[in-house]
């Protein structure tokens, strides 16, 4: 009995030293670096955000135009590893020509591995097997970042509005 005591007192130390719990800042600040409002349509707001991501080369791998979101990367090579840049982009109205724009991102590293399969006492490599894996997620917290990507989505709503 007196071990099982120590054996639960133990546990209970060991839990309350545990990892950071991140979740409880989460719905504690309104908006941030990640939201913008702006005087525009829907419309022109989602092919703003979408025109300011293709122009920097990023690739748009999903899209529901009728949700007005899209999820866009771009790859940032290094040797045979890469490094992802992922923007997830949501477009909300807000009111009569007016939309909020919702984004968050997401950088990872892509590492390639091979594993060369061998014969004849292991001297005499037959083929060889490349995977990727992916490392080191982590979400984009740089407040400059927002600020020059929703720079880039209002210079395109002006060049749409002159139209």
């Amino acid at each position: 009995m007196r071990q099982i005591f120590f054996s639960l007192i133990l546990i209970s130390f060991l839990s309350a030293c545990g990892g950071p719990e991140v979740y409880k800042d989460v719905f504690n600040k309104d908006g941030g670096p990640n939201v913008k409002a702006f005087s525009a349509s829907v419309d022109n707001c989602y092919l703003a955000t979408k025109r300011a991501v293709l122009s920097q080369n990023f690739r748009i791998e999903k899209e529901d135009l009728q949700a007005k979101s899209l999820t866009a990367a771009r790859y940032f090579e290094d040797g045979k590893d890469s490094t992802v840049l992922t923007i997830n982009a949501n477009v909300i109205a807000a009111g009569s020509d007016k939309a909020t724009i919702y984004i968050s991102a997401v950088q990872h590293v892509e590492k390639i591995r091979t594993k060369t399969q061998s014969t004849f006492f292991g001297l005499i490599p037959i083929g060889s097997e490349a995977t990727k894996t992916k490392q080191e997620e982590r979400t984009v917290e740089d407040v400059e970042f927002y600020k020059k990507f929703f720079e880039a989505v209002e210079k395109e709503i002006k060049i749409l509005a002159a139209k």
